[in-house]
């Protein structure tokens, strides 16, 4: 028989064992070597490489650049004035639902990429080129898309952006432009970006009861962890997530609440999802992601922080939207006979759910050197293991 002494030790050992087997399994699947070959054409902004390999992005509108100009009806677009602030070289000028950049091509920036990963859907044979070598990545996020198949109608459902890189890692061993082993290490390095679920409480809108949020939510959370557990099986080893933002404090509801103000049960909704999103993402890394690093950017928390100290990102406004009409300009959307605010950089929202290029700046900054409030468990730069110098000139134009 084996006393307890005896059995927590052996316990111990054991457990030690398995975390120096996870370590060394991961360490080579990672890998420690410069993927970026004499004759890489991943050359970044500042004539040097990114600091990863490729991004990848999924999610929604938030992150989404130009997928649904190739989409038909009802799929939605966006129209001038969005992109308004974009340099000319940057095309389509309307794939954005913001006036300029979106958190997708912020991100991009921090990491030192010449270009934000283009919108699959306008890939060209010519233009796939880096992205069949495994650099460069990709964009395969849709405006109006969520976690649930049901949400976004016309619109590219997370699950199928998820069927899209697998079909996309395919075609790059089919094309042998790397090999295998080389191109596992060029995933394992690359960053994969998330910005999903926002969209998925239009249910609420549509019929749904409140008092089914819990069920709801659970739902968007199980599902979403199995399109995680997916692109990790597929090679993504460095994930970042984005949660939701204050869904009550957006314009489109400041808009319908008596007094302006921000409608608690929005709120509520996005902290439940947010609460759970952590603690299911640290169960399952746990259970069945041994080798995934990730962090949790906290949109909800940006957000929160800029409308309770607009000053602290250099804004004014934090109610209405600089583009769009009605209350708030919360009640309509933005399109060109919409009014639009001169002093675009002053305003945290775009549109009636949408921020400004200023205000995703802020965060994404927040998002790569902010403490815990904002990432966790590591910050960005943390999780790409971004060097100091890159941070020197973080918001200059792609």
């Amino acid at each position: 028989m084996t006393t307890p002494a005896v059995g927590t030790a052996t316990a111990a050992v054991a457990g030690a064992l398995l975390a120096l087997a996870t370590a060394v399994v991961c360490s080579s699947a990672t890998g420690e070597e410069d993927v970026f070959g004499a004759g890489s054409t991943a050359i970044g902004r500042h004539g040097r490489p990114p600091v990863v390999p490729a991004m990848y992005v999924f999610g929604d509108s938030l992150v989404d650049v130009g997928n649904n100009n190739f989409l038909p009806p009802p799929a939605p677009r966006s129209v001038p004035p969005n992109g308004i602030d974009l340099p000319p070289t940057v095309l389509p000028r309307t794939g954005r639902s913001t006036n300029g950049y979106n958190l997708a091509d912020i991100v991009a920036q921090h990491l030192g990429f010449k270009m934000s990963p283009p919108a699959y859907l306008s890939l060209t044979p010519l233009s796939s080129l880096d992205l069949l070598r495994g650099q460069g990545g990709a964009n395969y996020a849709s405006g109006g898309s969520g976690i649930l198949d049901i949400t976004g109608n016309g619109t590219i459902t997370l699950r199928k952006q998820v069927q899209l890189f697998a079909e996309t890692k395919a075609r790059i061993i089919r094309t042998a432009l790397v090999d295998p082993q080389k191109l596992d290490e060029l995933l394992a390095q690359s960053l994969f970006l998330i910005s999903s679920g926002g969209n998925d409480f239009d249910a609420f809108d549509n019929g749904l009861p409140i008092s089914q949020a819990p069920e709801l939510i659970a739902g968007m959370v199980a599902d979403y962890l199995k399109y995680i557990n997916e692109l990790y099986k597929l090679g993504a080893r460095r994930l970042a997530l984005l949660d939701i933002v204050p869904v009550g404090c957006l314009p489109s509801q400041r808009a319908i609440t008596a007094n302006g103000e921000c409608d608690n049960d929005g709120n509520s909704m996005s902290q439940m999802f947010n609460a759970l999103l952590r603690t299911e993402m640290t169960k399952a890394v746990a259970a069945f992601m041994p080798c995934l690093k990730y962090s949790v950017n906290s949109l909800y928390n940006a957000y929160s922080d800029m409308i309770a100290n607009p000053a602290l990102a250099g804004l004014r406004e934090v109610k209405k939207g600089c583009c769009g009409g009605g209350k708030f300009n919360g009640e309509v959307g933005c399109t060109r006979a919409s009014s639009l605010c001169a002093d675009r950089d002053e305003y945290l929202f775009w549109d009636l759910v949408h921020g400004t290029q200023a205000a995703y700046r802020w965060a994404v900054l927040a998002f790569f050197y902010g403490p815990m409030r904002v990432a966790e468990p590591i910050n960005l730069a943390q999780l790409v293991q971004e060097p100091l110098s890159m941070a020197t000139a973080p918001y200059s134009s792609i």
